[in-house]
């Protein structure tokens, strides 16, 4: 497995809102709330500006600000902080990336350019850039999300980026078995593989995973950590991991059923909604994104229920 310069990327690490106030200006208050409250919730770190994160919806100095802000509040909480640096071009990822890198970030998440789909020889050599560009204290978690890009990284091509030094984590939101699972069985020896979910962790860790991005959690930290760790110590068929892996896969079934709004169109809605059960004050998204209906929410906090009483046990 990798090493690290600064903190290792392993176990939960849940998404951090982006916090807003109504009229759509930056909460930094409230983003230093969400990571005290991963933090209380036992888990090793976090991740700022994921997609579901509003990586897209700010600004040059908004982006420095929340990224300045959750480095302190992470390492003032112990833990390790992520801060996400994709971008619609090159050259504000790579700004992004060395200002996150040099604000003390532990790690970087990093996916190709979005809005058109790129081919696979210009993402490679986007990464390769990237990755060059920084000094090399900070580790760069590589992310898959084709719904993002056009582009799905192949396992392959995943072998050819982890020659580069820095490049330590890969968060793997393709979790189409076949796909999936070759990815881990070809680098997961090598590299930190993330799951893109917390409930997909309970397979990805049998075949070598040490890390999941946490959404579902949010309805229950301690939960979710104590889920991951006990997954990593090859524990699956424990009754109370499986208990929690039912938990986590119910929240995430209720996204998917017919009349619940589309989790593409909503992924900012469902984050804040999901964090919102944990205690934190995201707000509305910025828009055109907005807040999924009541309804959705009510039936978010019902398949909750099971998750909820795991924490309260604990």
């Amino acid at each position: 497995m990798p090493s690290y310069i600064r903190k290792p990327l392993e176990g939960l690490f849940p998404l951090i809102p982006l916090s807003l106030h109504d009229n759509e200006e930056i909460d930094l208050d409230g983003v230093r709330r969400s990571i005290e409250l991963v933090a209380a919730g036992t888990a090793p770190g976090c991740i700022v500006f994921g997609s579901m994160g509003q990586m897209t919806s700010v600004s040059e100095t908004e982006f420095d600000a929340v990224c300045e802000t959750a480095v302190d509040a992470a390492h003032e909480a112990g833990i390790a902080v992520v801060v996400g640096s994709t971008a619609a071009y090159q050259r504000e990822a790579l700004r992004r990336a060395r200002f996150a890198e040099r604000a003390g970030a532990d790690g970087s998440m990093l996916a190709a350019p979005y809005a058109l789909p790129v081919t696979e020889d210009w993402a490679k050599d986007f990464f390769i850039e990237i990755a060059e560009s920084l000094d090399g204290d900070m580790a760069l978690m590589l992310y898959n999300y084709s719904p993002l890009n056009g582009l799905n990284v192949t396992p392959q091509l995943w072998e050819r980026l982890l020659e580069i030094d820095n490049i330590k984590a890969v968060k793997e939101s393709n979790t189409a078995l076949p796909h999936f699972d070759e990815v881990l069985l070809r680098i997961a020896d090598r590299v930190s593989v993330f799951s893109g979910n917390d409930p997909a962790f309970f397979h990805a860790s049998t075949l070598g995973a040490v890390g999941a991005t946490g959404i579902f959690s949010w309805a229950g930290l301690t939960t979710g950590t104590r889920f991951i760790d006990e997954c990593r110590k090859g524990n699956q068929n424990d009754p109370w991991v499986r208990r929690a892996f039912a938990a986590l896969q119910q929240l995430s079934a209720e996204i998917r059923r017919p009349g619940m709004p589309s989790m593409l169109s909503h992924e900012h809605g469902y984050l804040n909604a999901l964090s919102e059960l944990g205690g934190a004050t995201p707000g509305s998204p910025r828009r055109p994104y907005q807040r999924i209906p009541t309804e959705a929410v009510d039936a978010l906090k019902q398949a909750a229920t099971p998750l909820q009483a795991l924490e309260a046990e604990l």
